[in-house]
């Protein structure tokens, strides 16, 4: 596709260093992207995986926590790149199941592109309200567009100290200052779903029995699971309905709706709102 450069970067610290070929290495099955991570700490690891260039920087004491300072300094280093787009990851829990599109094509000339979590309805300052709260463990940028919103992302995070909060941080200043050059991405390209059977019951978290047409999928506590289920298809299938022999009378049609209502369509809903939604 384009001649411009497109990177892959995480950023680790402590003995994260040393699992890299957990999640991260999967991104190197995309031949456009050069793999980098950014190491916070005193000296590179010794043990040191194929295909990924290695940077060391300190560590910075104004984040007040190791973990923060490398969520929210990732968005900042890719600055340091040669390289024009950018997809950022977490280092240890988001997995490449399938060559990915250049990011440019997903960009779709937008500056910043992200997944909405699955909970995405949130209250935020500045805009107030948002309906697609992102996700930020999975992010693509457009790197020379997006410079003013990450810096100020990061300075928020710098000033004050809430909790690990750079997905607070983000949504609050690109979906109140920057959200005209921000495009949401299909959750495909950051899928966060259980894979069933999941042993416990999170409060309204989805389960999923495969990952077919999944292009990413993170989550921490499935990763294995997720593994065990490569080569993923392409595509899901979409199952065709039964036709209707004949159109249905208005009782046949009110017996459908409730049918309908009653299948669990929304995420971990009672039984009372499955009722009430219209669809």
């Amino acid at each position: 596709m384009s001649a411009s450069k497109q990177v892959a970067v995480t950023v680790a610290f402590g003995d994260f260093a040393d699992r890299l070929d957990r999640t991260f290495t999967s991104f190197a099955q995309n031949p456009f992207l050069d793999l980098h991570v950014f190491i916070i700490g005193d000296k590179l690891p010794e043990k040191r995986f194929p295909g990924i260039t290695y940077h060391l920087r300190p560590p910075d004491p104004a984040f007040s926590h190791p973990l923060r300072d490398a969520v929210y300094r990732r968005w900042l280093f890719i600055d340091e790149l040669d390289a024009e787009f950018a997809i950022v990851v977490d280092n240890n829990d988001v997995l490449c199941l399938q060559k990915l599109p250049e990011i440019p094509t997903l960009l779709r000339g937008a500056a910043f592109g992200a997944t909405a979590e699955h909970d995405a309805g949130r209250y935020i300052p500045g805009q107030e309200y948002t309906s697609v709260y992102i996700n930020c463990g999975v992010t693509f940028w457009h790197i020379p567009s997006s410079r003013k919103m990450r810096e100020e992302t990061v300075d928020r995070g710098r000033a004050y100290f809430r909790n690990i909060d750079d997905q607070r941080s983000i949504n609050e200043v690109i979906q109140t200052r920057y959200y005209d050059q921000m495009i949401v991405l299909p959750s495909q390209y950051n899928f966060r779903a259980h894979i069933a059977p999941f042993r416990f019951k999170w409060h309204k978290w989805p389960q999923v029995s495969h990952l077919d047409g999944v292009m990413i999928y993170h989550n921490s506590f499935c990763i294995e699971a997720a593994k065990k289920l490569l080569p993923v298809k392409t595509r899901a299938v979409l199952p065709d309905f039964l036709r209707d022999p004949a159109p249905l009378s208005p009782a046949q049609q009110r017996r459908r709706r409730m049918q309908e209502r009653l299948k669990p369509h929304i995420v971990d809903a009672g039984i009372i709102r499955r009722i009430l939604s219209a669809s």
